[in-house]
């Protein structure tokens, strides 16, 4: 990778992450507060002089509906969760693979025995999120059977006999971390994969936020080497 992908791998996942909670922020309080009150058209003006208009009605007829279902778990989260998780997994994953020396860093600090479940975790959860914005999100056949395969052919600490687990402790792989007692571990079982398997009940919304967190903590210690 030349240094300005690498630049930009960095800031995908960094504004990504950044986004992940801002937008949570606004989604949270579009259920608190009725923002509708204060929709108004907006007007985008471009470099070529030309311009476009965002309708107020279409802004003020959506927070009217996010505030009166009262959900956190509303669509507006939802496309900004799932968005965020899978654009920060898929840059982790692309960035892994595709240079060695971060690799060879990366394989440094999370040591051989979970290198292969980080990286078969980051693209079995990218597939699933990259065909996906449903809330409920469903495994699809297509989106793990080819990975599915691929597992079967690794024998290795953290993914034997088609079974995956992953461990993260920030005090064994990040040292100087200001993150005590703080782990996940995440366990898929390739054996048992169905479609229309609630994915969410497969690896739960709260480990992904933690795996992204991973991510994002992990390119910033590399900044710091």
């Amino acid at each position: 990778m030349t240094y300005a992908i690498i630049d930009d791998v960095i800031t995908q996942i960094e504004w990504n992450f950044m986004c992940l909670h801002l937008w949570t922020f606004f989604a949270n309080l579009s259920t608190e507060q009725n923002l509708s009150l204060q929709a108004k058209n907006i007007k985008l003006r471009f470099q070529d002089g030309k311009w476009f208009v965002l309708s107020g009605y279409k802004i003020k007829d959506s927070l009217e509906n996010l505030y009166i279902q009262q959900e956190k778990d509303n669509f507006f989260s939802s496309f900004v969760e799932i968005n965020a998780f899978k654009w920060i997994l898929w840059a982790m994953l692309e960035w892994i693979e595709k240079d060695k020396k971060f690799k060879d860093w990366t394989l440094s600090m999370i040591k051989k025995e979970n290198m292969d479940a980080f990286r078969y975790s980051l693209r079995f959860i990218r597939n699933i999120l990259s065909h996906n914005i449903d809330p409920d999100i469903k495994l699809h056949e297509h989106d793990f059977k080819e990975l599915q395969r691929k597992i079967f052919t690794i024998k290795s600490k953290s993914i034997k006999d088609g079974k995956l687990h992953l461990e993260i402790d920030y005090q064994k792989i990040l040292p100087k971390s200001w993150i005590k007692n703080y782990w996940f571990e995440i366990n898929i079982d390739f054996n048992t994969l169905k479609k229309w398997e609630y994915f969410f009940n497969l690896i739960p919304k709260a480990t992904i936020y933690m795996l992204c967190e991973f991510c994002y903590n992990l390119i910033i210690y590399y900044k710091t080497v």
